[in-house]
């Protein structure tokens, strides 16, 4: 606890450091941030391919649109760093120190449920890191210290690294070998690692690693092939600390990893005095509805007078695990810079199933060969206030803060025992997120919108995520319509009397949208 702590003091020092010494120059820093040129930057796609630590686990692999740089951000002061696996805002002193606030997905799940290994072990799932960073590179080894917490609240442990690299700027790219050395505290990677005294079995004895340090080496290559397209790699190999290697659900002593990216520069974005002549709308209303694949868990704990169940309410009581989902959002500028947004969705399903084994539900046992009728219903409400940190004709990326209040009723009813049982949970999560968005032509706007946040509060702790994508055209002045894609998910932890347990959703798939602009 003290040490999360410590951690969360030194991010926001970082943050108070980075935000008061940067440069201040062309009417302040905001002017900075909103004059800078972002066709140093490169949309693209790449592949990544990792070992897994954990037994019977494959390696894991991944295509992912990403965003790259030609030139390596050690011969660059810019304040937007995309290094490795970080992204993040940093400064650079003319004394060549750095300061920077950075965050990363962390992939060190445990992959498939159905890895017979691992069964009856807590899922071991991805999470989102984030910290303060400081590096020096004053001389031809940079050095760089980044400490990070898990704010998906997934461990109460943190990570810690040093990285020692040697950059070297080619004629049509870079070469980048480093040496990293993670340090894991207890709680973290007796969480990834450990095994906990209700998961151990005659074959999987109890375990805890404590705090580890793992080692890892590798390289980083870009490669201009032309002036427009990059091709870049990162080739590694992780060397797992011997506590770790000693893990009963551990069977490799090195992990090694491969990613391979190919980008593309556009040159799109317009300086910030570009005018198209077009007035910016107040207000958007948008409704649209998308066609959502869904996944629903229900985990009830323990207690003295009854045992603790899971259910997975599309796989198990037949609920249906595919329903178009409308929504309606809407935003309301207040000045040039300033927005507040509306949100609402819901969400109804229905099932009917004869139970192949017994369940626990609330107080109510119902048992095998019993027909049992499932009724969902999900609400979402969010309120949220953004800032556009820049924006102009073309563009906008900004910062949201708001609230979102989220209610979950599942009930289950079978007729021929008269058993009836409802459990709900209603939630206000406040949420962080950012925004942003570009017109790719006069008609054509591109956007994205992610919305995460870690909740720890009173009965209550989880995390929620949301990630909305966007492709539309306009059609007048008034009328928008377009594609997009929605990735909703959350898990709720419960110590209410009503329902102690775990409440698990998540839904995402394509969408149709229409706008109206006023």
């Amino acid at each position: 606890m003290i040490a999360r702590h410590l951690t969360r003091l030194a991010f926001f020092l970082a943050t108070f450091v980075l935000f008061t010494t940067a440069p201040a120059h062309a009417g302040g820093i905001l002017d900075y941030f909103r004059n800078y040129d972002l066709n140093d930057y490169s949309l693209g796609f790449s592949l990544s391919i990792s070992q897994s630590p954990y037994l019977g686990a494959d390696n894991t692999s991944i295509v992912y649109p990403y965003l790259t740089s030609f030139t390596h951000p050690a011969f660059t002061d810019n304040w937007f760093l995309i290094r490795g696996e970080n992204i993040g805002v940093r400064y650079v002193s003319k004394s060549d120190w750095e300061f920077g606030v950075i965050g990363r997905l962390q992939t060190r799940g445990s992959g498939s449920s159905d890895n017979n290994e691992l069964l009856g072990l807590e899922e071991k799932r991805w999470a989102i890191e984030t910290g303060p960073m400081i590096g020096w590179r004053g001389w031809p080894v940079h050095i760089h210290f980044r400490h990070y917490w898990d704010v998906t609240n997934r461990t109460d442990g943190t990570t810690s690294e040093i990285e020692f690299s040697l950059p070297r700027d080619l004629d049509r790219g870079f070469f980048v070998p480093e040496i990293r050395f993670s340090y894991l505290s207890d709680e973290y990677s007796d969480h990834y690692f450990g095994v906990s005294e209700q998961e151990m079995t005659p074959s999987r004895p109890e375990y805890e690693p404590g705090a580890v340090t793992n080692t890892w080496i590798g390289f980083t290559l870009g490669y201009e092939v032309t002036p427009k397209w990059l091709l870049s790699t990162t080739v590694g190999v992780e060397f797992l600390d011997s506590a770790v290697t000693a893990s009963p659900i551990v069977d490799r002593n090195h992990l090694w990893s491969v990613r391979v990216g190919f980008a593309y520069n556009a040159d799109l974005f317009q300086p910030r005095d570009h005018d198209d002549g077009q007035q910016q709308p107040a207000i958007e209303i948008r409704l649209g509805a998308f066609n959502s694949s869904i996944d629903t868990q229900v985990i009830r704990d323990a207690s003295d007078s009854q045992p603790g169940d899971e259910l997975d309410l599309e796989d198990f009581l037949g609920v249906a695990d595919e329903e178009t989902i409308f929504q309606l959002d809407a935003l309301f500028r207040v000045a040039y810079f300033h927005r507040l947004e509306l949100g609402y969705f819901e969400l109804r399903r229905n099932g009917q199933t004869l139970l192949e084994r017994d369940i626990d539900f609330g107080d109510e046992t119902f048992v095998a060969g019993t027909e049992v009728k499932t009724s969902i219903e999900s609400k979402h409400v969010r309120l949220a206030y953004s800032y556009s940190l820049m924006r102009d004709q073309q563009k906008e990326l900004g910062v949201t803060a708001g609230l979102t209040y989220s209610q979950f009723e599942t009930g289950l009813r079978a007729n021929d025992t008269q058993q009836s049982e409802r459990l709900q949970v209603n939630a206000p999560l406040p949420t962080l997120g950012v925004f942003g968005s570009v017109a790719v032509s006069s008609k054509w706007r591109l956007s994205a919108d992610i919305n995460v946040f870690a909740l720890d509060f009173d009965q209550y702790d989880g995390y929620m995520a949301y990630l909305n994508l966007g492709l539309d055209r306009k059609f007048g002045d008034v009328i928008s319509a377009g594609i997009g894609y929605n990735i909703y998910a959350m898990s709720l932890n419960s110590k209410d009397d009503d329902f102690r347990g775990t409440f698990r959703i998540r839904h995402h798939g394509p969408k149709l949208y229409l706008s109206f602009l006023f």
